[in-house]
């Protein structure tokens, strides 16, 4: 009898610790939390995003390579302002020091960028609600359109769950800028997750999240929007604010490519992988030049950031089409297309840069 009760036991304890969870408002960011993580390299990533389904024990061996902290303060935290032109309950983290992508081409400065997020029901939801920055000195908070749902609670194994969203940024007299497209949402497999953070097997969900998404730029007469089409996949556990993993992959017709590794962390000392480590897109922008431009024979040389090893350079033109592609080149030849205005754009893992050439 003691060995069929220890039997039992330990089948209990076995199946108690393979059980699925539920995530639900309570694990979401609050007010005061800061929450690091590390940034692990995507080049050579043995990650197979492929092993999902049910009771998966996902086992991450992960080397960081540099750190952050996402700080969450409430909208009067940031800017007073923002407590009446958010809402009071909003609470938000700063995703850039400085304008990333298109705001490049801008000739104001777009400091301290934060997204400011709202835990709301019927349904419950959590959803990024505002976004917010120092917009040539000013607080200029702006609300989404259409609020970017991340998740409809509770999260559950199969559960499946899509919604557009829009945001519009309108500078006066400079430029007009808009995120617009439609986040698809499916938990795709549960079981338990190991990472340098969780160092003993850990239950778990794993969201897979299809983000198509264009982005527009318009300033005087020219006006551009490119395609960003991502998918995002988290796992996310119990309690802990943060997804154990999330791994982001740039899709280019049906083929994934990892572009940023991010998972929950200690602080660790990461000065001796100083030197390979992937910069944070999030932190700034990267400068990109052509020259000549204009140029007459459809030639052109880019300027690439030093450390660049690896990059897709992308040419749309003003009708968003990808009119021309190559792959690490700083020479453009683009002798057969029309003349006109062209938006180049490099991406080099989390890094992204434009350029705007004429031809």
């Amino acid at each position: 009898m003691k060995r069929l009760l220890l039997l039992a036991s330990t089948l209990l304890l076995f199946i108690t610790s393979q059980a699925q969870i539920s995530i639900t408002a309570s694990d979401m960011p609050v007010a005061g939390d800061t929450l690091r993580y590390s940034n692990a390299s995507p080049a050579g990533s043995t990650i197979n995003l492929n092993d999902t389904g049910t009771n998966i024990a996902w086992n991450f061996a992960l080397t960081s390579l540099n750190q952050g902290i996402d700080s969450y303060l409430t909208a009067s935290q940031v800017s007073l302002l923002y407590t009446f032109l958010i809402g009071p309950t909003a609470i938000g983290y700063k995703v850039a020091d400085s304008f990333p992508g298109l705001g490049a081409l801008l000739p104001v400065s777009i400091k301290s960028l934060y997204t400011f997020f709202e835990t709301k029901s019927g349904p419950s939801r959590y959803q990024a609600q505002a976004f917010a920055a120092n917009i040539a000195g000013i607080p200029s908070p702006f609300n989404y359109t259409t609020p970017d749902v991340w998740y409809y609670f509770p999260l559950n194994y199969s559960r499946q769950d899509s919604g557009q969203y829009s945001l519009t940024i309108n500078i006066p007299s400079v430029a007009s800028l808009k995120q617009a497209g439609y986040r698809k949402s499916r938990v795709d497999g549960w079981g338990t997750i190991v990472t340098p953070y969780y160092t003993t097997p850990t239950n778990c969900i794993r969201v897979r999240q299809e983000k198509h998404e264009i982005d527009s730029i318009k300033f005087g007469t020219l006006a551009f929007g490119v395609p960003a089409n991502t998918v995002e996949y988290k796992w996310l556990v119990n309690g802990d604010h943060y997804p154990a993993l999330w791994v982001t992959t740039n899709v280019t017709g049906t083929t994934e490519t990892i572009s940023q590794i991010r998972y929950r962390d200690h602080y660790r000392d990461t000065s001796t992988h100083v030197n390979n480590a992937t910069p944070n897109v999030t932190k700034g922008i990267a400068v990109i030049n052509a020259y000549p431009n204009p140029s007459a024979t459809g030639i052109y040389t880019l300027e690439i950031p030093e450390g660049w090893n690896k990059y897709s350079v992308e040419v749309f033109d003003m009708q968003s089409k990808l009119v021309a592609n190559f792959v690490d080149t700083k020479e453009l030849k683009l002798t057969t297309i029309p003349g006109g205005e062209y938006l180049v754009r490099v991406i080099s893992g989390e890094q992204v840069g434009y350029v705007h050439i004429t031809k």
